[in-house]
């Protein structure tokens, strides 16, 4: 177990967090925000890739070649 310091602001958004989460430990509290944090992060990262339907039928049509030249 490790302790890490916080000020008395945060240490009292953490407990109000816990008190509302009804969470069971202090460490459950900052597992749920670290795990929020990442999937925060990466929807993020989905929304920056955006394709033009332009360079989707360019994709596709690339695609099918391939395909084609396989067989």
């Amino acid at each position: 177990m490790k302790t890490i310091a916080v000020d008395e602001t945060t240490w009292k958004k953490i407990k109000l967090l816990k008190d509302k989460m009804d969470a069971r430990s202090y460490d459950e509290v900052l597992q749920k925000l670290i795990e929020t944090w990442h999937l925060v992060e990466l929807d993020q990262k989905v929304e920056d890739v955006v394709i033009d339907d332009e360079d989707v039928d360019m994709l596709m049509n690339l695609l099918k070649k391939k395909k084609g030249d396989a067989e």
